[in-house]
């Protein structure tokens, strides 16, 4: 009798074991994934957080970190940056005459052109209403124009309501040192694009930004932001 007792309680003792292990890892691993669940639910938080919900693209908030970046790094390392804002040409018309609906259709269609236009490294935002922004990282002046120009051509040729073509205005600011802040980056920027609709609208103005001149180098461009 003892000794089947003692064999009982090993075993009981044994299968005790066996279940406070599982128990454990169950424990575990239903940790792990709620963990998993909790860290992709913030990612996604953090991505709608940075994307515009009209267009899809990278919103004003996102747009400002990735050009603060750019800012570092052309301090740090010298390599030119262009930012442009555009907008599109008589956009309340469209609203005005065709509706809302119309108007959205027209924002995300011009979104989804610049995005596939520009290259993958490179990000276009939504800055709000019918303004939008790009930013090409390590990009010329000479380069930039390149861009904006097969971005224009592109929406005038894709965008389009009831048969009438759309177009698009450009103010562009290429740093070759770095500006003071994103705001007044996006702000030379903007009143450059103002500048273009003033003077007939679909085209671009662009202008490079530096360093105050310094007395061994009279041929730089002041930077005014």
């Amino acid at each position: 009798m003892l000794t089947g007792n003692v064999r009982g309680g090993r075993l009981s003792n044994l299968v005790a074991a066996y279940w406070s292990d599982a128990l454990s890892v169950g424990l575990v691993s239903a940790l792990a994934f709620t963990l998993l669940a909790l860290r992709r639910a913030w990612r996604r938080e953090r991505e709608l957080a940075r994307t515009d919900e009209l267009t899809g693209i990278v919103n004003r908030r996102a747009f400002y970190e990735l050009a603060d970046q750019e800012i570092k790094r052309v301090a740090r390392y010298g390599k030119a940056f262009t930012v442009a804002c555009f907008d599109i040409d008589d956009f309340k018309v469209v609203n005005d005459r065709y509706g809302h609906a119309a108007g959205d259709a027209v924002l995300r269609l011009a979104a989804d052109t610049a995005k596939q236009t520009i290259r993958a490294s490179d990000a276009v935002a939504r800055l709000g209403g019918d303004e939008f922004a790009i930013l090409l990282h390590e990009t010329t002046a000479a380069a930039s124009e390149t861009v904006i120009r097969k971005l224009r051509m592109a929406i005038q040729r894709i965008v389009q309501v009831n048969g009438r073509r759309m177009t698009v205005s450009f103010g562009a600011v290429t740093c070759l040192e770095a500006p003071e802040t994103v705001e007044a980056l996006v702000s030379a920027a903007d009143q450059l694009l103002y500048a273009a609709k003033r003077a007939g609208k679909n085209r671009a103005r662009h202008r490079v930004l530096a360093a105050p001149p310094s007395p061994r180098s009279q041929s730089r461009i002041p930077l005014a932001c």
